[in-house]
């Protein structure tokens, strides 16, 4: 599957954690931010909810 470009706004910081860390471990900013995502929509999935105000929950949990 073709990958579509995308853009999202970072507060400095935490591109500036990003950078670092992709940097650090000799990896491009753009796949540190893909890895993340794909963990993100797996952990959610998992859990089979999601509450963007605060954080994900188990549905046992509340």
């Amino acid at each position: 599957m073709k990958a579509i470009r995308t853009t999202v706004s970072l507060p400095p910081e935490q591109l500036q954690r990003l950078q670092e860390m992709a940097d650090q471990h000799g990896l491009s900013l753009a796949w540190l931010v893909r890895q993340a995502v794909s963990e993100f929509l797996e952990r959610t999935e998992k859990v089979g909810e999601f509450h963007p105000l605060n954080g994900y929950q188990k549905k046992d949990q509340g």
